[in-house]
């Protein structure tokens, strides 16, 4: 049985090591966090979307995202309603507000969603029962999870939005994270109050919902040739992936976070790579002598990444638990949608791995320097 010099070279200076396994905890606690905002502003990104029930969608030509899409006409719901398997079809309108804070005077973002009478919009029954209160004009249900720049606010008072006093009907559960500060329902006279538009005449989606049993794919290409060509037809899964894409890929946001990830493995790269090569020049008369008692330039290199290795599972594990403790305090402080998955944890495993061989064999080349010769 070989001795385990990778082993015993990490824990012979435990203050080197300690030194080492900090910094590779670090850039892989950032790690953790940059995968985390990037995960966390794709769900964003679809939250409303995973909220509200159908099975295809109708929206514009030049839809973008959730918050940058154009209206269709109303006649293309109701065209939609005819064609075979289509158990019903709501249009939805939504649009950027602004909300009132009568603490501070001042005003923050708000999205206003449009809902028609008597009709289920909404996966969560118990929000359907909440906008079924929204009969009366000047009514408003708001979301909980809105931000504190909102002020104080409370089911039975009164709220402000563009301008205009709403009686608050109820609450509920949403959060529109980086989208806006917050946002809420109302129906669809009060949009159209709220708005100063004339008639309901375009609304920005319409939301298909199928009979059971029905084959989305078939139903959806039935739709793309019945309509004319001023509107797409996107299933529900089509729908999330684009308005992820767009967000992750597209919108500065998403890039920030996949810089930072890159980032954080250079970071952590570099930090090990000083270690590594310092404990490297530090043994140099030793990987000499192994080399005078025959030992291949591969089994020495072998003991680097090994070692290397070693600091990555050391490092690993505190950053896993500390990544899931701040996951929770933000989701706690924020309510961003932040959340540890297997995937991810993974994901972050195999990126510290690659990232200390990677460190581990730019720093091996000082061992070609190490001569026999040099002991004599």
């Amino acid at each position: 049985m070989r001795t385990p010099l990778a082993w015993l070279n990490t824990i012979q200076n435990r203050k080197r090591s300690a030194t080492a396994v900090g910094g590779i905890c670090f850039a892989v606690l950032l790690i953790f966090m940059q995968a985390g905002f990037l995960g966390a502003a794709k769900l964003n990104a679809s939250l409303a979307y995973r909220e509200l029930r159908f099975d295809l969608m109708i929206v514009s030509r030049g839809y973008l995202m959730l918050t940058r899409s154009e209206t269709i006409d109303i006649y293309r719901i109701l065209q939609a309603r005819n064609i075979p398997g289509v158990a019903a079809v709501h249009g939805l309108r939504l649009d950027g507000g602004r909300w009132s804070n009568r603490t501070s005077g001042g005003s923050t973002s708000c999205f206003v969603f449009g809902l028609a009478p008597g009709a289920n919009f909404f996966r969560d029954e118990a929000l359907n029962t909440a906008a079924a209160r929204l009969q009366t004009r000047q009514t408003v249900l708001v979301d909980r999870l809105s931000r504190s720049s909102y002020g104080p606010w409370a089911v039975g008072g009164t709220a402000v939005i563009n301008g205009q006093e709403l009686s608050i009907q109820g609450d509920y559960a949403l959060g529109m994270g980086l989208l806006a500060d917050g946002s809420a329902i109302v129906s669809h006279d009060t949009y159209l109050r709220l708005y100063r538009i004339p008639r309901l005449d375009r609304v920005e989606f319409g939301l298909v919902q199928l009979a059971p049993g029905t084959d989305p794919a078939a139903v959806a290409a039935a739709l793309r040739a019945a309509l004319p060509g001023d509107v797409l037809i996107l299933t529900r899964q089509e729908l999330i992936d684009r308005e992820e894409n767009y967000f992750v890929n597209v919108k500065p946001v998403g890039i920030m976070f996949q810089v930072g990830m890159f980032v954080a493995f250079v970071v952590g790269a570099v930090i090990l790579y000083q270690i590594l090569a310092s404990e490297i020049t530090n043994r140099l008369r030793e990987f000499a002598t192994l080399k005078a008692m025959g030992y291949t330039e591969r089994y020495i290199y072998g003991i680097g990444i090994k070692q290397g290795l070693i600091y990555s599972f050391l490092g690993y594990f505190p950053s896993l638990l500390l990544s899931i403790g701040l996951y929770r305090l933000l989701r706690a402080l924020s309510s961003f949608p932040v959340y540890m998955d297997w995937s991810r944890a993974v994901f972050v495993f195999c990126l510290s791995l690659g990232m200390c061989a990677i460190a581990a064999v730019f720093a091996l080349g000082k061992i070609k320097r190490a001569d026999p010769a040099d002991l004599f």
